[in-house]
């Protein structure tokens, strides 16, 4: 087994954001409010501009295993904040910590970049996510019922936030 390592995605990387997102899309359609068949039809250009906000992706030799984004909230009143977003790792990768090494390299960018509270979302019904978000210290503020619907059945959303506070 080779070593995990973690980086950040640049704009030339698009298509490993393609490859690992749609693959958790259609894999996992039930993990996320996004669907492949959207997601699916992007340019180039629009892959490329996915990688305007922070994407690191999780290496095992050359080969991209895991993916997590990050969305900066840049409003005056709300840049204080940042949303993880399209946490994914591939099935043959779990267990091998890897999803918690992503979290914390989302961490560490936002500590670095001045936010001070993370944000995600995640259904339900996702228990394994659940538990590693609890694990990396988030707690829940709210659930949104009903959130998605997928092959006639509906998903509740978890909302979840975590505080971090800036390096001494």
């Amino acid at each position: 087994m080779t070593e995990i390592t973690i980086r950040q995605l640049v704009s030339d990387d698009f298509p490993i954001l393609r490859e690992i997102r749609l693959e958790a899309l259609q894999l996992h359609p039930e993990a996320y409010s996004s669907a492949y068949e959207d997601w699916v039809k992007f340019s180039d250009t629009d892959w490329r501009a996915k990688l305007n906000a922070p994407v690191f992706a999780a290496f095992d030799g050359d080969k991209a295993v895991g993916l997590i984004g990050l969305w900066p909230q840049d409003g005056a009143r709300t840049s204080h904040r940042a949303i993880v977003v399209m946490v994914y790792v591939k099935s043959e990768m779990r267990g091998r910590n890897i999803g918690q090494k992503l979290m914390q390299a989302v961490e560490v960018y936002a500590r670095d970049n001045g936010f001070s509270q993370l944000e995600l979302s995640v259904l339900a019904e996702n228990k394994t996510a659940l538990q590693l978000y609890l694990r990396e210290g988030y707690t829940e503020f709210g659930r949104r019922p009903n959130w998605i619907s997928l092959n006639g059945a509906l998903y509740d959303e978890v909302m979840m936030v975590r505080p971090i506070t800036a390096n001494a």
